[in-house]
């Protein structure tokens, strides 16, 4: 016999396969060094932010092959069917405010970078959110809402969607990688109409932001109805722990007699439709100038950054605490679904004891069955035939069988048929029990006994990886007193 060797274009085709392979192992190692490199220049609050969110979606480890098992596939397992959400890695900042009031231009100071237009002729008639990523992109409408997906509600205010965009900016600056902003349309009186509805949607839009930051402009129209109108139904709509509230531009109001009297101003007009108004605050705040010759007025614009910081704060707060909520949910419903397989196999077990006493029970009633038709037909030859045969083998069965006739057999032929139809009613419904009793309830395999050990052993890990970010939230704060 000769021997094939392996072809010319196989070999080729096996290194091939194998220089694919070292080029994705490369591929993967470059991955973890930029991440770690990346990990490194992370804030810990935002290291703890996306830390919970790679447990929910890509978990622990994906391992070599590629399998993902987040808490987020967890719980959409059948095995488990629980509700979960996964946390958002930024926080979001609304800003509203009136034409002109300076929100683009306080953006674009916040992200060290001309992002907005800017400027009295110029306004936002849509809404922009401004968030951070590794390459400058502007994205459109429908990107957009693809990627902030839990937005895409927003499409019921009609002509929205071409309003809307999204400018991605590599900043690094203060803590812009953590939050996500959303400069809304500037609020104006009078003859100005907007392709959407803007107080509704801006709304609707506050129930997915974690802070409202309002800029009132003291020189403009700080105080316009749609102004008003948007802060009043943010505050009836269990949004004022949200808010929060200045007076843009100070340095623009020529002297402290003109500022304080806009102050008193807008406070007065605002304590009507504001809850709360008690512990009102409304700071000033101008930009900083880039000569550094700031005038002589009070500015409070790092209060606005350390207000942003404190929603970052809490968000990171709010999301171990949900991090938590989930783990026990899932560990608590793995452990149901323990106890109801152990519940089905109980029941199982009894449907089966049950099962076989009425299958007896159908034989006893085939039995009866027969034993009276053989007594009605025993005069038949055939019958007796039968009978005479069976003596010779065993005499004792004939007399049996003689016995067994004269106690069965009727002389009214009606009785016959009454205790037929009886007995035969009777195998029916034997029969349907039978049915409904040997339905056996669905229990657990091994195979998914394993799967379900393998998810209580990850959600564990995963709590004691929670304590971790907990001790290093704990030690940041520690770090900054």
């Amino acid at each position: 016999f000769r021997v094939q060797q392996p072809s010319r274009a196989s070999n080729q085709l096996q290194k091939s396969i194998q220089l694919a392979d070292m080029a994705v192992t490369k591929d993967k190692k470059r991955a973890t060094a930029k991440n770690t490199v990346e990990d490194m220049t992370m804030s810990p609050n935002e290291r703890i932010l996306k830390n919970i969110t790679e447990l929910y979606n890509t978990g622990l480890n994906t391992g070599d092959s590629g399998l993902k098992m987040g808490l987020k596939s967890i719980c959409d397992d059948p095995l488990v069917k629980s509700p979960c959400h996964c946390p958002r890695k930024r926080i979001s900042c609304m800003v509203i405010g009136n034409h002109s009031a300076g929100k683009s231009s306080f953006l674009n100071w916040y992200i060290g970078e001309t992002i907005q237009s800017t400027g009295v002729a110029i306004e936002t008639r849509g809404f922009s959110f401004l968030t951070s990523g590794r390459k400058r992109e502007t994205l459109k409408g429908d990107a957009t809402l693809q990627y902030f997906d839990h937005l895409s509600d927003i499409r019921k205010f009609e002509g929205i969607e071409n309003n809307i965009f999204t400018e991605v900016s590599t900043s690094k600056e203060k803590n812009f990688s953590c939050t996500d902003f959303i400069d809304t349309p500037g609020l104006v009186d009078g003859d100005m109409n907007y392709p959407f509805d803007v107080a509704s949607s801006i709304v609707w839009m506050a129930d997915y932001v974690d802070l409202i930051i309002i800029f009132f402009d003291p020189i403009g129209q700080a105080l316009c109805k749609r102004t008003v109108d948007v802060i009043r139904r943010l505050n009836d709509t269990g949004h004022a722990e949200k808010m929060q509230y200045y007076m843009s531009k100070a340095d623009q109001v020529e002297t402290e007699l003109d500022r304080q009297r806009v102050l008193i101003q807008i406070t007065q007009n605002l304590g009507a439709h504001i809850k709360n108004s008690h512990a009102f605050k409304l700071p000033t705040i101008y930009l900083p100038r880039l000569d550094g010759n700031d005038p002589p007025i009070p500015n409070a614009i790092q209060d606005v950054c350390q207000d942003i910081d404190q929603a970052i704060r809490l968000t990171v707060q709010k999301n171990l605490t949900t991090l938590k909520t989930d783990c026990e949910r899932i560990l608590t419903r793995l452990d149901q679904r323990v106890v109801e397989d152990k519940a089905a196999r109980a029941r199982n077990s009894t449907r089966r004891f049950y099962g076989v006493l009425l299958t007896l029970l159908s034989w006893t009633i085939l039995a009866l069955l027969a034993m009276l038709s053989l007594c009605q037909v025993y005069d038949h030859p055939l019958v007796t035939n039968a009978v005479q045969k069976l003596a010779l083998v065993s005499p004792a069965s004939e007399a049996f069988v003689k016995e067994m006739v004269t106690v069965g057999r009727f002389s009214n032929m009606n009785t016959f048929y009454y205790l037929v139809y009886a007995l035969l009613v009777l195998y029916l419904a034997n029969w349907v029990a039978i049915r409904m009793v040997w339905t056996k309830l669905p229990t657990l395999t091994k195979k998914e006994k394993l799967r379900m050990d393998e998810y209580k052993k990850y959600v564990k890990g995963t709590s004691k990886v929670r304590e971790q970010m907990y001790k290093e939230y704990f030690k940041q704060l520690q770090n900054d007193e």
